[in-house]
């Protein structure tokens, strides 16, 4: 996301000022990737909240990787919501790339990024929407890059925002549902048939007319455990990434070419 002096702009009023800030918060945050992340500031009133987590040596001012949650308590419709971002993001940046990953009712998972706009360093961002019955959560990984996230970063980065509990759960104040982290050496994948997996791929969304061969390629550690990553070949020329979580749920994408 771009800096904090500019966030409001950005989102094209769709958030309204927050009443209380604290800057520069030294409050552990969610692990994400394992890599020392902190609340560097939050501001939060009745009807939403914001939190920025920042890597060590880092702050909201001088970032070079941030993550950003935003929760507002009373949900909006996805569709408007995104295309509000998109609009906003596009104003004055012609060299702006979207990508929208997959969008239905209820989430909605997209990325974008410029090479530099309105005085701003080039960035890369890719966002998840979700609505639950408590609210509406967002969570965006950004990083000051030039192009897109290299394909095994954004592969990790998309597992992180497929998990659930939702980090944005702790940053707004609710309760996170119990989980715990398995110990001793990593299951083995489960087995899922070629059409198994086509059929997680069409239920995302994407076309898959014939599944035509699949393969494990290995193992992403999440916050509930191992995501099994597996390539997915169809008869269009379209490969996709399906990750499975312990529970047998399946995210799938395209998959980037290396």
């Amino acid at each position: 996301m771009r800096p904090t002096s500019s966030r409001r702009q950005w989102l094209g009023g769709l958030l309204v000022v927050l009443a209380v800030s604290v800057a520069e918060v030294s409050a552990d945050g969610p692990t994400f990737d394992g890599r020392g992340w902190t609340v560097g500031n939050q501001q939060r009133n009745a009807r939403q909240s914001l939190t920025e987590y920042v890597l060590p040596g880092q702050n909201v001012n001088n970032w070079k990787e941030l993550v950003t949650s935003t929760v507002f308590t009373q949900p909006v419709p996805i569709a408007p919501f995104v295309e509000r971002l998109r609009t906003s993001l596009s104003q004055g940046c012609p060299s702006l790339v979207w990508n929208a990953i997959r969008q239905d009712e209820r989430t909605a998972i997209f990325e974008w990024w410029d090479a530099g706009c309105g005085g701003f360093e080039p960035t890369y961002e890719i966002d998840r929407v979700t609505i639950e019955k408590d609210g509406l959560f967002r969570l965006a990984y950004a990083a000051k890059i030039k192009g897109p996230l290299a394909p095994e970063r954004r592969k990790e980065w998309l597992a992180i925002l497929s998990q659930t509990p939702l980090a944005e759960r702790s940053a707004s104040g609710a309760s996170p549902s119990a989980t715990s982290t398995p110990s001793g050496p990593a299951p083995t994948p489960k087995k899922l048939s070629t059409e198994e997996l086509a059929g997680a791929v069409r239920r995302s969304g994407w076309p898959c007319p014939t599944a035509v061969k699949s393969e494990v390629k290995g193992q992403i550690q999440g916050p509930q455990g191992p995501l099994t990553t597996w390539v997915l070949d169809c008869s269009n020329g379209q490969q996709y990434t399906v990750l499975v979580d312990p529970s047998g749920s399946m995210t799938s994408f395209p998959t980037l070419p290396q």
